[in-house]
């Protein structure tokens, strides 16, 4: 007979015992340690998206360098693309706070000159890194016709 404790009462355990939650929450919050003990199955994707999230499964089981890199890689073109429209912002702003003549505002020229070049590095890197992507998306494809299978 085997036995667990919950809370004060001691209780009798079966093996064969399983447990289903089920939330309307898209992303609920569990906590490290309960996430390595259980299997959280989304059923709200589309035929897409949990062939994505087989992939994605497939690709940290089997090679996870290339899922990391893919991970880090859409952070940081989502962090450049932010960058971007907080240079617009700030450059709509300037030209909206300014006085008199824009040609002789030296402070409104400074921004633009600075947001021109941020924006031209911001650029250049996005295409960097979209082309990384594509070749990071090739190295995931060898495992897809086993994400469409299952």
């Amino acid at each position: 007979r085997t036995v667990i404790q919950i809370g004060d009462k001691t209780v009798d355990y079966n093996e064969k015992f399983q447990l289903y939650l089920v939330t309307r929450n898209p992303r609920p919050y569990l906590p490290p340690d309960i996430k390595a003990i259980i299997t959280e199955v989304n059923f709200s994707v589309t035929r897409a998206g949990l062939e994505g999230q087989l992939l994605g499964v497939t690709i940290q089981h089997e090679n996870p360098n290339v899922e990391k890199e893919k991970s880090e890689m859409l952070q940081k073109e989502e962090s450049f693309k932010i960058q971007l429209a907080e240079l617009e912002d700030n450059l709509l702003k300037a030209l909206s706070e300014s006085k008199g003549n824009l040609l002789e505002n030296e402070e409104l020229i400074a921004t633009l000159t600075k947001t021109k070049v941020a924006a031209t590095e911001i650029t250049e890197s996005l295409e960097k890194a979209t082309i990384a992507n594509a070749e990071l998306d090739n190295q995931r494809n060898v495992y897809k016709p086993f994400a469409e299978s299952a």
